[in-house]
């Protein structure tokens, strides 16, 4: 094991990196706008004239229980490379509970095709590799928009291969069955057609398109969305657009009442 892995799992393990890196002012600050508008206009001309028209006959060919478990499928792969990265985090029993799912998945759920996991109570924890970067302290950045995989970080954007080609389940699928490159791209393909089918799903395309400013959108969003996963779901108070910080406080309990005092002995009769 290389001096890097070693010098990871110790940052990791021992705690150094429990405070991490969140701040995304400098990429809220967007410095490198102008550029990262003509790869925006690049991808969208790219969903326009090819991934769009490709996730339209996917939809079209693929009745929607199919589309279901072969989003479920994929989840499933990418579980390994979950549980290295909250390995890497320190998070440990995070780690343990993907684990758990991923075993119940991939068996009780045939590979992944059904999300049994979830309705077992163990939902998913996703983690990537700029979550980890950010975990270890590394700074976000600018805020830049990549080729194909769209709105990112600079931190994140370096993350990027790694998450996309340096995956666990890659490597056990790739020792045990020495499949043909063919085989990778298409799985590869496979991925980008179904998370396109998925923004698709949740309605991405119509917000955008009824946007004003369809990157200033798609830059908030991601933004938003990345700031929640850096605090794992959990925002703190002065991160929270929606917290109410002008409440007043809580009144202090008052202290319980003293018992009334016992009523004098009599004296005894004679």
């Amino acid at each position: 094991m290389s001096r890097a892995i070693l010098l990871a799992l110790y940052l990791a393990l021992t705690g150094c990196a429990s405070t991490g890196s969140t701040d995304l002012t400098r990429a809220e600050a967007d410095p490198w706008e102008r550029s990262n508008r003509r790869v925006h206009n690049f991808n969208k001309g790219l969903d326009r004239f090819v991934l769009r028209p490709t996730t339209k006959v996917y939809r079209a060919m693929v009745p929607p229980p199919v589309r279901t478990a072969v989003t479920n499928a994929y989840g499933n792969y990418g579980e390994p490379a979950n549980f290295a990265n909250a390995v890497l985090q320190g998070k440990l029993a995070q780690a343990f509970r993907t684990l758990d799912r991923f075993i119940l998945n991939s068996t009780l759920g045939l590979a992944g095709i059904a999300d049994v996991a979830t309705d077992l109570g163990r939902p998913r924890e996703p983690e990537d590799f700029g979550q980890t970067l950010a975990r270890w302290g590394v700074k976000s950045g600018p805020y830049m928009v990549l080729p194909l995989f769209g709105p990112s970080t600079l931190r994140d954007g370096i993350a990027t291969p790694v998450d996309f080609f340096v995956d666990p389940a890659d490597f056990a699928r790739n020792a045990a069955l020495s499949p043909a490159w063919s085989v990778r791209i298409g799985m590869a393909a496979g991925r980008v057609i179904n998370f396109r089918n998925t923004l698709t799903d949740t309605g991405v395309d119509k917000l955008l398109a009824d946007s004003l400013d369809d990157y200033a959108l798609a830059r908030s969003a991601f933004l938003q969305r990345r700031r929640l996963q850096l605090f794992d779901g959990q925002l703190p108070a002065d991160e929270d657009p929606f917290a109410d910080t002008d409440a007043p406080p809580e009144p202090a309990p008052e202290p319980p009442a003293e018992p009334p005092a016992p009523p004098p002995a009599e004296p005894p009769k004679l």
